[in-house]
């Protein structure tokens, strides 16, 4: 499953509970902070002042507003796979482009990433042209508080873009994009389902109808934090569901984006589980960037309380070493 890397929770493995109550006046209150260096501490800091999150605004459309990715391989070999080289190709809300050069391609891995914190103006520095180096994107510190600099995914999988190694990246179709405490609500109201659906072994049509995905026994539940080019944080929260009964093709953290219509998450800002009411950094995409600190993590959990979606604690992991698959 995307992300585990050896890591199965205190418990043993990740267990789907179902939340059942929306954190009541999360905005204002001042519990300690969470805990650090893996260690679960026993309540987390809630939002720093009502509001701040944006709890009761409208939803908006997302597709203009936040950043999106594609993948691109340079070519095909004679069997028809993408070239060990490529790139992800991520287009700004203001249309910009930029783009991170994949250093490897594997039939059951994917693209893989190995200095996603470098950024090139040019896609050919990815495919054997001059480099193109450029200053990677920054984003205004919401007013909830510093949630990380936008990094991209480590590697993506070939089942998370739109063909083999090519195209938009997709949309886990059960995420759910929270915006407000209704959206919220809506999360909270979809777990019983979802962790009815584990292990069952059926394949499940998404919400539209399209489609048929297989819940593991142990449901992981993933988010990513993305923001719009105005300085809005965004978070993206759903189950991590396999496009095969074997549960070898997850849709992982680089699938929770915020456009419906495709792009996924190219640039994320903080991104890890949600067991219960613990809310961790724990990403075998993101998880790699030295920005998501432990005031990130703790921010990232007072946006959760602000939206309606109750954490009591944190569990932080520090950044994980770079390694090729």
């Amino acid at each position: 499953m995307e992300g585990r890397g050896g890591w199965i929770g205190t418990s043993g493995r990740i267990a789907m509970v179902s939340l059942i109550a929306v954190a009541g006046g999360a905005c204002g209150s001042s519990d300690p902070p969470g805990t650090s260096q893996g260690v679960m501490g026993d309540s987390g800091a809630d939002a720093q002042a009502s509001g701040t999150c944006g709890s009761t605004r409208t939803q908006v459309d997302l597709c203009g507003a936040v950043a999106t990715g594609t993948i691109r391989a340079c070519g095909q070999d004679s069997e028809g796979q993408p070239t060990q080289t490529g790139y992800l190709e991520i287009q700004s809300p203001d249309g910009s482009k930029t783009y991170v050069c994949a250093t490897s391609w594997g039939e059951s891995t994917g693209y893989w990433f190995d200095q996603p914190d470098q950024f090139m103006s040019d896609s050919r520095s990815c495919c054997g042209g001059a480099a193109s180096p450029v200053a990677a994107p920054t984003a205004p510190t919401p007013p909830i508080g510093f949630l990380g600099n936008p990094h991209a995914p480590h590697d993506i999988k070939p089942q998370e873009s739109a063909h083999l190694g090519d195209g938009l990246l997709r949309e886990d179709p059960f995420a759910i994009v929270v915006q407000n405490s209704g959206d919220a609500a809506a999360f909270l109201a979809a777990l019983p389902t979802w962790n009815s659906w584990a292990g069952d072994g059926i394949a499940h049509a998404a919400p539209d109808g399209s489609g048929g995905y297989y819940f593991p026994q142990s449901v992981i539940i993933n988010y990513a934090i993305t923001e719009t080019r105005d300085g809005q944080p965004i978070v993206v929260v759903g189950p991590e569901v396999s496009t095969t009964s074997d549960e070898m093709s997850p849709l992982g953290h680089p699938t929770l984006g915020a456009c419906a219509s495709g792009g996924g998450v190219a640039l994320a800002l903080t991104a890890g589980e949600l067991e219960g009411t613990t809310l961790s950094n724990h990403s075998g995409r993101f998880g790699y960037d030295a920005s998501v600190t432990q005031e990130a993590l703790n921010n990232a959990q007072s946006l959760f309380n602000c939206l309606g979606i109750p954490v009591t604690t944190t569990i932080y992991y520090p950044p994980k070493a770079k390694k090729a698959p």
